[in-house]
């Protein structure tokens, strides 16, 4: 495999194409005005990595020209690219599939350079809808120029829909409390992201917290009086508690009237007719202000009849409703009460992944995306080898149970810690399952993803990066549950854990890391910044396995090796943080920063300011 994602049909002739200074990339007639924006990505490919910088025009080509146009005769989605000696010609069936196949040449001529082989390459995608979806609410917001980065990856690797998760992290003008001490996204920003993925050919669909997942909002003295659970603004900050608790009270009718009012207030700057009101891990719904009715009606209902409204409100005008399948797959039998438009988005993150879920919501008559992971949520380094068994798995239950889309999540939990650059790898296993349903294996895809994301001669970083996961023997997860607990669980989550193995993982990332740094030098200049990412998240992996042997050991409150740990951990952190800047915007860091302080003044032997999260969950 050397495309990606990989054509379906594709056959080589003898000879090359090789361009003259008079080449010209020819745009036919009847093509449309956006195809500039294409022709362009082709020349600028071209002037990198051949050299040469043909003209573009419109009009009909010439022996040893590029022509880019459009056939009725084709299906919609289809193109057809025949690199032959004496020119090219990239015919597609509408402009979408136009600008699939500038990527796939573009890829060509990523490997060969300014001598392409002759070729002919027809191709169409598996999945109509091929999307990604990335968290932008639990500690980190990007920031625009690397939003638009992410959107010219998308468009590269022929993903058409991205979806921004959003709780609070907008600057909603009546919602100023909850996002004061955050740095949201604006509606101009949001607007300026719609027009440059709608150029690309990338449906941009609004994602935003209506019922679950709004504890930054519920807990804010304006807006306490509809959480579920009483007393929330009262509470102090943490992450173990934030991810449980922050349920809407549905049994309220002032609740729908103001996520109404968040959606009214959203929706609009997206071209899209699609809104994700997510309505997921309702925790807590029927335990606090709805529990008397929750009682007498049922839990379930009171559910389905916020989604339900919710979903009608979004039809009412003109719109496709989305939502979390994941209560919903409990009582499959409700999604009939919803409306004939709805899309359940049905999400399941295994490595062998049951089809249980999407098979049972099939059944039930709505249309549904399967919605693998990119497996980075709580750890430093991707579990690799994770997202691309569950994005294979889910891409053979997509096509099973005729899913209509698959939409590749990308989550940030607990501060997000996981650094977007690092979980591309995943991102690319779901484009390519999504495109084609052959199953390419783990070390052939690596090897693509190595040479065409990365520029990697040697094709070997990819995997590097994959054999770095999977070692964090003392991981994010354990690092903050340990933190903002008690004495008590902390000794429970700590029995649960082999500190033995921390010595052998140890080993497995240096070694990675290794690797990593040998394939650097095979790396273009200019794009090497991925090693120093690598190297420090690995300093990370390394620290933190340190850190809960230290625990597991019987060590004496802030001696000498505990203040050497918090010395190294305030080190590796600056660096970290210079990680963080160079892709997202100041966001939630006060808050990682407030649990380093406290893990170093811990390991220091003194008093840590977090607060243990009540009845938090193993």
């Amino acid at each position: 495999m050397d495309l990606l994602p990989k054509p379906k049909e594709r056959s080589f002739q003898d000879g090359a194409y090789t361009p003259g200074i008079h080449a010209m990339i020819l745009l036919a007639p009847g093509t449309a005005p956006g195809a500039l924006l294409y022709a362009r990505m082709l020349q600028q490919t071209f002037a990198e990595q051949a050299g040469l910088r043909p003209d573009i025009l419109r009009g009909e080509a010439r022996p040893g020209d590029l022509l880019l146009t459009l056939d009725d005769a084709l299906p919609a989605g289809q193109y057809r690219l025949a690199i032959a000696p004496d020119a090219v010609t990239l015919t597609a069936g509408d402009d979408e599939a136009l600008c699939n196949g500038v990527q796939t040449l573009r890829q060509i001529i990523d490997l060969n350079g300014a001598v392409l082989p002759a070729q002919t390459i027809t191709d169409w995608p598996d999945m109509a809808t091929r999307g990604y979806y990335f968290d932008c609410s639990r500690g980190r917001v990007p920031k625009l120029s690397y939003l638009k980065q992410v959107a010219d990856r998308l468009c590269r690797y022929k993903v058409n829909q991205w979806q921004l998760y959003i709780e609070h992290t907008y600057l909603f003008r009546d919602l100023s409390e909850a996002w004061r001490d955050d740095t949201p996204l604006t509606a101009q920003e949001i607007l300026e992201l719609d027009d440059y993925c709608a150029a690309r050919h990338i449906e941009l669909v609004p994602s935003l917290s209506t019922f679950g997942h709004m504890y930054k909002i519920l807990s804010t003295k304006t807006c306490c009086d509809l959480c579920e659970l009483e007393d929330s603004e009262k509470i102090p900050f943490s992450y173990s508690y934030a991810g449980w608790h922050h349920t809407l009270n549905a049994s309220d009718p002032d609740s729908l009237a103001f996520v109404k009012k968040l959606i009214d207030e959203y929706r609009p700057l997206f071209r899209t007719n699609k809104f994700n009101i997510c309505d997921d891990e309702t925790f807590d719904l029927g335990k606090g202000r709805s529990k008397e009715q929750a009682d007498r009606e049922g839990a379930q209902a009171l559910y389905v009849r916020h989604v339900k409204a919710l979903c009608e409100y979004i039809v009412a005008q003109g719109g496709i409703p989305q939502f979390w399948g994941d209560i919903m797959w409990r009582f499959p039998e409700s999604c009939r009460e919803l409306p004939k438009e709805t899309i359940c988005l049905n999400w399941g993150y295994l490595p062998e992944q049951r089809e249980n879920e999407i098979r049972d919501i099939a059944a039930s008559g709505i249309t549904q995306y399967a919605c693998p992971g990119c497996c980075g949520w709580n750890r430093w380094m991707p579990l690799q080898l994770y997202a691309y068994k569950n994005n294979r798995i889910m891409g053979r239950h997509a096509r099973k149970y005729h899913a209509v889309g698959i939409l590749n999540t990308d989550w940030g939990d607990y501060g997000h810690i996981n650094d977007p650059r690092l979980t591309v790898p995943g991102l690319l296993y779901g484009a390519a399952f999504a495109w084609n349903a052959d199953e390419v294996p783990f070390d052939e895809i690596n090897e693509a993803v190595s040479r065409l994301e990365y520029g990697d001669a040697s094709g070997t970083l990819a995997g590097a990066m994959a054999e770095m996961s999977d070692h964090e023997v003392f991981d994010w997860w354990n690092a903050v549950n340990w933190i903002e607990s008690s004495a008590e669980r902390r000794a429970k989550l700590l029995a649960k854990l082999d500190m033995t193995q921390v010595p052998a993982a140890n080993a497995a990332v240096e070694a990675a890391r290794g690797k990593v740094l040998a394939a650097a030098r095979s790396l273009p200049a200019g794009r090497k910044d991925i090693v120093q990412l690598v190297c420090v998240v690995a300093d990370g992996i390394l620290l933190w396995n340190d850190v809960g042997a230290y625990l597991a050991g019987a060590h004496a409150a802030g001696d000498e090796a505990g203040t050497a740990l918090a010395c190294r951990l305030e080190h590796w952190f600056y660096r970290y943080r210079i990680e963080w800047d160079k892709t997202s915007r100041v966001s939630a860091t006060p808050n990682l920063i407030r649990l380093m302080n406290a893990w170093a003044d811990c390991l220091r032997g003194r008093a840590y300011g977090s607060v243990p999260a009540p009845e938090a969950k193993d």
